[in-house]
């Protein structure tokens, strides 16, 4: 039987290389900047859209900062917190063994609801670091979307909206970075 390993490249066939993956940056502005003279060509009040421009630039490049630390703020950790998860039984035990030296039934009895307790202290430190992982990646999702949005909002839409329109949106993007840092509580990786 062949293995993958005797199995010859076909011709034509490229080869595969491992690369290393860069993490994707938001454009420097300078590069933001030819994009969004590009887009506001030829219109009236260029400075004043281009000033807009610029402050969703800025805005983008906070809200990356933002999905950044919500994708990894938490991962760095979970180890030490699953390790934490192991106290509680240990205290169990201790508590289990001080017990044990009451003699008879409710001794017995003591000594296991303390051992239970802690095991159930134990199951719930340790799933809820991956909890709130779940919820950071969400966050950087929700993030990302908000990224996207502004980004095309300045490239398409900032040309030909009335300056209250204007307003309105970058209310409205606001308004949405916000609820994003709030999805689980200001407590979180990117509540601050």
């Amino acid at each position: 039987m062949a293995s993958m390993s005797d199995a010859e490249p076909k011709a034509g066939a490229i080869p595969l290389r491992r690369t290393t993956e860069k993490s994707w940056r938001s454009p420097p502005l300078e590069e933001f900047k030819e994009r969004l003279h590009k887009a506001l060509d030829g219109v009236e009040d260029f400075s004043f859209r281009e000033n807009l421009g610029i402050q969703c630039w800025i805005f983008m490049d906070r809200v990356w900062q933002r999905k950044n630390k919500a994708a990894r703020g938490r991962s760095q950790w979970n180890p030490i917190r699953y390790a934490g998860a192991v106290i509680p039984v240990v205290a169990a035990g201790a508590g289990g063994s001080l017990v044990a030296h009451l003699h008879g039934t409710v001794g017995t009895v003591i000594g296991w609801v303390a051992l239970i307790g802690g095991l159930v202290g134990a199951a719930i430190n340790s799933v809820r670091p991956g909890i709130e992982h779940g919820i950071d990646l969400t966050k950087a999702a929700h993030f990302e979307q908000l990224y996207w949005d502004v980004f095309t909002y300045a490239m398409t839409s900032l040309r030909t909206d009335t300056p209250e329109d204007i307003a309105v949106a970058l209310k409205d993007f606001s308004k949405r970075l916000d609820d994003i840092a709030l999805i689980s509580g200001a407590t979180t990786a990117t509540g601050t």
